[in-house]
């Protein structure tokens, strides 16, 4: 994580701008005299941690808003760095091996599927697709096809990227994301396959499971008619969760097999064949056509209101509804007129961790990529009626 460590603040002048960063006033907490430094660069924020510590202060880099490429945050520190005029003990921005992170075209964000994905391919969805085997052999078989692997591990992503492009395999998309939130962003009646093998069983965490009501509700918006869903797994617990799931629907088609053979193995079922473990397939077959739906629109903040308003109003508290919920953590101040509120909201299995900026320009986000989403649709109501209620 970038950081530095230095003597002191005490002779840092703020606010100011350089080679395009603006530095903001400290922002201090009146709860907890927790300390966070705003920076803005090409109409983007993000923040930095300042920890005063017993012999130093610690400046890094704040994970909830460290979503822009490394190298724009640790420009801002050694454009901060430069500024300062204390003792710096420690610094890991100052390498002179400072290479451009190469990003993949194959690799997508969720602001790509929200703003700008359209296909008139055939979509195969793999949910946590591992070491990639399947996900590859997938794209191999079915050339024509688009298949989009979804995948929550970075090295597990980073190895198949490499696969792909050293085997020029052009019809695959890595999306680094929960797949029980990205199937709303996909189109109703899109999807031929979806593809979910050896999933994590959580048996002591039910609630982390990616197959649940919602994810299953999602499936078949988004499955085409006579499209499937094929579960894979080695727990018999999580078999039985599942199919009890699907059987709790007003109409299914289902298959059920036990120990088949498929003509691509992972890793894991390797593993799990050579201690004779048992593997369950649940193939689910679509029959409905669902409504289109329409694309929700950005959460947006319309109206102006004053920080200080807030700042009088804020309290540590949550607001839990029945699938969504508000947390609100902290406050800082800026000046009367700004500061930034730590909230955390969204569904219970994806919750979003943020920051609400309050300037005299308005209100905004931080990260500004805070997706739509149907339990963020509802929080970001509720938090408009309690900023301007």
């Amino acid at each position: 994580m970038p950081n530095i460590q230095i003597s002191t603040l005490d002779n840092l002048s703020l606010p100011f701008k350089e080679e395009g960063y603006f530095f903001y006033p400290l922002a201090k907490s009146p709860i907890n005299g927790e300390e966070i430094l705003l920076v803005s660069f090409e109409g983007k924020e993000f923040t930095f941690i300042v920890k005063r510590r017993e012999k130093d202060i610690l400046i890094k880099a704040d994970k909830i808003t460290n979503v822009l490429p490394v190298g724009v945050i640790q420009k801002a520190l050694r454009v901060l760095s430069k500024n300062l005029k204390a003792e710096i003990f420690y610094s890991n921005v100052n390498s002179t091996k400072r290479r451009k992170a190469k990003i993949s075209p194959y690799f997508k964000d969720m602001e790509y599927f929200y703003k700008e994905f359209k296909t008139d391919r055939n979509i195969l969805v793999e949910v946590g697709f591992g070491s990639g085997r399947h996900l590859l052999y997938q794209a191999k078989k079915n050339p024509d096809s688009l298949v989009i692997g979804l995948e929550i591990h970075r090295p597990s992503i980073d190895q198949v990227l490499r696969r792909v492009e050293v085997e020029r395999i052009e019809n695959i998309l890595v999306v680094n994301y929960d797949a029980r939130i990205f199937l709303e962003f996909l189109p109703s009646n899109s999807v031929d396959k979806i593809f979910i093998h050896f999933p994590v069983p959580w048996d002591k965490k039910p609630h982390r499971r990616v197959i649940c009501e919602d994810f299953i509700n999602e499936s078949i918006r988004v499955l085409k008619k006579d499209a499937t869903l094929e579960l894979r797994t080695d727990s018999e617990n999580y078999f039985r969760y599942s199919l009890d799931l699907f059987l709790n629907l007003n109409k299914s088609s289902l298959e059920i097999f036990k120990n088949r053979e498929l003509e691509i193995s992972s890793k894991y079922e390797d593993r799990w064949r050579k201690l004779n473990k048992n593997i369950y397939d649940l193939i689910y077959k679509n029959e409905e056509i669902s409504p289109f739906k329409e694309k929700p629109a950005p959460l947006i903040f319309e109206n102006k209101v004053l920080f200080s308003k807030i700042n009088k109003k804020f309290k540590k508290e949550t607001f839990l509804e029945q699938d969504f919920f508000i947390h609100f953590e902290n406050i800082y101040e800026i000046s009367k007129e700004e500061g930034l509120l730590k909230i955390s909201m969204g569904a219970y299995q994806k919750s979003e961790h943020l920051y609400l900026f309050i300037s005299k320009e308005g209100l905004k986000y931080i990260p500004l990529d805070i997706l739509p989403s149907f339990s963020n649709v509802k929080a970001h109501k509720k938090l408009k009626e309690w900023i301007y209620g």
